[in-house]
């Protein structure tokens, strides 16, 4: 397999010692069903530093590198305006069977047209690395809503930063995995600190399965912020520390007003987001050997664009 993209997601947050699995170089060379061969960058710097720490061949050129190396599976890890483009020119190569791209598969309506238009009808499958849905809590939690187990969803609020076509995604898709498509939506916040790209926006949406969505925003020039809470009949829930942790109460009677009820003690666990990488690159070595299903198709990667997109219009026509 070969990154195109020596960033930090693609290959360095971390190196091939490092304790954490944090970058797609670090995932893919750590499983015994799959190998690095190729690191592709515009940079020469970075790239030869990269593809020397992870001792692999460096290309700058992304059809010699398709041509030489002849990998099956490329990584995508390049700034978000590229990975459209990015994505129509790797998928027309037969040998790659499996592309990995980093979020967000579109930023205008006509990427994701295009995208809709060629790279769909492709015999090529796409992983979008909506990273919590490789989090095996994040399924507990859906499938146990679904169930009813804790009761009807109240509300829900998520709070991001870094833009609603970058962060925003992550939000959007975490919202539509576990409640259902969105069904109404209106803006009235903006905060401009993606300078590469759209602000962050906020204001309230309605699910299929969630009635009330405060959709929030920090600021990433401050800090940086990521945490979704589900008020439910019987339980509150909430993905705190960018969703590291999952921290929940139940419902239960006041000790002290009788006839009422209330939050009982927090219960913090870990989840299992710090392994989504390492998931990640099991699942795309069963969707290559078992003819699984993308968790994370380009279908559903554009859903989630087309909801970031709806979001900028609402502001963009709150604003006139």
């Amino acid at each position: 397999m070969a990154i195109i993209g020596a960033g930090r997601i693609g290959c360095g947050f971390d190196g091939p010692t490092s304790r954490e699995v944090l970058t797609h170089a670090h995932a893919f060379s750590t499983s015994d069903r799959t190998q690095l061969v190729a690191i592709v960058d515009t940079s020469a710097t970075r790239g030869k530093k990269e593809s020397k720490k992870w001792g692999v061949e460096f290309f700058t050129d992304i059809e010699r590198m398709l041509d030489t190396a002849k990998p099956d599976i490329v990584v995508i890890a390049t700034p978000d305006d590229t990975h459209a483009l990015l994505l129509e020119k790797v998928s027309a190569k037969k040998s790659v069977k499996l592309i990995v791209c980093e979020k967000p598969i579109a930023v205008s309506k006509n990427e994701v047209a295009m995208l809709r238009k060629k790279v769909a009808l492709r015999n090529v499958t796409i992983v979008v690395n909506f990273s919590r849905r490789f989090d095996p809590v994040v399924h507990e939690v859906r499938e146990a809503l679904l169930r009813g187990k804790y009761g009807q969803v109240i509300s829900a609020n998520g709070i991001y930063t870094n833009g609603v076509l970058h962060n925003g995604s992550h939000m959007m898709d975490l919202a539509r995995f576990i409640f259902g498509e969105m069904t109404s939506s209106s803006m009235h916040f903006a905060v401009p600190d993606h300078k590469e790209g759209a602000p962050s926006i906020g204001g309230v949406m309605t699910f299929e399965r969630c009635p009330q969505f405060y959709l929030m925003t920090g600021d990433e020039r401050r800090y940086a912020v990521f945490e979704l809470e589900i008020v439910t009949e019987r339980k509150r829930l909430r993905f705190a520390n960018f969703g590291f942790q999952l921290i929940t109460q139940d419902v239960v009677k006041d000790p002290m007003f009788k006839g009422f009820k209330m939050l009982g003690k927090q219960v913090v666990r870990n989840t299992g987001l710090i392994d989504a990488l390492p998931n990640l690159v099991k699942h795309c070595v069963w969707i290559i050997d078992e003819n699984e299903e993308s968790l994370s198709s380009l279908e559903e990667g554009l859903k989630t664009q087309e909801v970031c997109h709806e979001l900028l219009t609402r502001i963009k026509s709150q604003k006139k």
